[in-house]
């Protein structure tokens, strides 16, 4: 029993420090937003959404043609969200207040972010 939950911790933190997730994380820094995708496509997906800044962030999530969702990340705050990625074909986080570039949410990229590192 005891090397049953061993190895239940150890797969688990397997998860949390890998660089792919089964879900997308955007994180909202100062000068920049760094995005975390899954490793695969998936139907339903969940979006992760943290503001590691000390303002608070109007933001969208939005697909080709029009607004998914609307909401307030408060400082230091997070928001999750599900979209059924069946329905669109591109999905972008639009931070529209303060505004800053938007960054669309792409499948099997690995963590990468916006603006590029140079």
């Amino acid at each position: 029993m005891k090397y049953f939950f061993i190895m239940i911790t150890f797969f688990c933190s397997m998860n949390v420090f890998g660089k792919f997730t089964g879900s997308f994380v955007v994180e909202i820094n100062d000068r920049t937003i760094k995005v975390t995708s899954p490793l695969k496509k998936l139907d339903t997906v969940s979006i992760i959404v943290k503001n590691n800044t000390l303002d608070q962030i109007v933001s969208e999530l939005r697909s080709e043609k029009k607004v998914l969702k609307r909401f307030v990340l408060k400082p230091e705050g997070k928001e999750v969200i599900q979209v059924d990625y069946s329905k669109v074909k591109t999905l972008f986080y639009v931070p529209v207040s303060p505004p800053f570039e938007a960054a669309q949410l792409r499948f099997s990229e690995g963590p990468y972010e916006i603006p590029p590192k140079k």
